[in-house]
């Protein structure tokens, strides 16, 4: 099944907007500002290996953060 471009702006945007709204804001707001950063980074964009890289957290430490900050990395 092909997706057009509108259709995979509308499923990013959709996914954007469920992390944002399970994400746990304490919990972000309470790191360091590399991790923080990061967190966001991956909220807005969805992104895991950049974000991932941005924290400086090894990759299965980073997927720790996330389930720590509540925010999600699949949706179906």
């Amino acid at each position: 099944m092909e997706r057009t471009v509108e259709e995979l702006r509308e499923y990013e945007e959709e996914a954007r907007e469920i992390r944002k709204r399970r994400a746990n804001w304490d919990f972000i707001n309470s790191q360091s500002p590399r991790i923080r950063a990061a967190l966001i980074y991956y909220i807005e964009k969805g992104d895991l290996r950049i974000a991932q890289k941005l924290s400086g957290l090894p990759l299965e430490d980073f997927r720790e953060m996330l389930r720590r900050a509540g925010i999600p990395t699949t949706y179906f």
